[in-house]
């Protein structure tokens, strides 16, 4: 059986551990400010519960300025993108009217994630995936991008695959399997292509 044991910074393990155990995602994010149900943060006493509140309220800019007073010039600011990135999709989903440029802005704080991104301490590639769900999602709102971001959110999936090898994956002595995850980046994978094959993407 292989294993792999990761290791790296608090914030960074309590983010791996959380998407792993509770299969967080874009899509969660999405339905949990829609429905009322609460979103757990990914640190208790951390920016991510006011940012979802707010979200919640349709006070995106406020859910913003939450995220951009968290940042700390640090690799931890990874996440901190990412959750400002999802506001900026809600907000697409629900303003029609501006929609391209709320798209944009989220693509552009996902491209702030990636450039913040270390492989070495990406427990299983938990913070691609969710580029990846990004991507796709900024390509389900939009017009204008919608190919070229489904091919980012393919690319990011398959540069994935290599971080999910072995059998399991161990995080602060808590071991979390690898073929759901595998499982979960294989099926991803092929509803993106789907969905760019139907928009006549090449």
């Amino acid at each position: 059986m292989k294993s792999t044991s990761q290791t790296s910074p608090k914030k960074s393990l309590a983010a791996c551990a959380f998407v792993l155990m509770c299969a967080s995602s874009i899509g969660g994010f999405l339905a949990g400010c829609d429905d009322g149900t609460h979103l757990a943060p990914v640190e208790s006493h951390d920016f991510g519960s006011q940012m979802v509140n707010y979200t919640k309220q349709g006070r995106y800019e406020d859910a913003v300025q939450v995220g951009l007073h968290a940042l700390q010039g640090q690799t931890s600011d990874e996440i901190v993108y990412q959750q400002i990135s999802n506001v900026y999709l809600i907000r697409a989903r629900k303003d029609s009217d501006q929609r391209e440029q709320c798209v944009a802005k989220a693509v552009s704080y996902v491209e702030k994630a990636l450039s913040l991104n270390s492989r070495d301490k990406d427990a299983a590639g938990v913070h691609l995936f969710l580029d990846a769900q990004s991507f796709e999602v900024a390509g389900d709102l939009s017009t204008t991008g919608r190919c070229a971001y489904y091919e980012r959110a393919t690319k990011l999936l398959d540069n994935r695959l290599p971080l999910l090898q072995g059998d399991q994956l161990t995080l602060e002595g808590k071991v979390y399997p690898l073929a759901p995850l595998r499982n979960e980046n294989e099926r991803t994978f092929a509803e993106v292509k789907a969905k760019a094959a139907n928009a006549g993407c090449k």
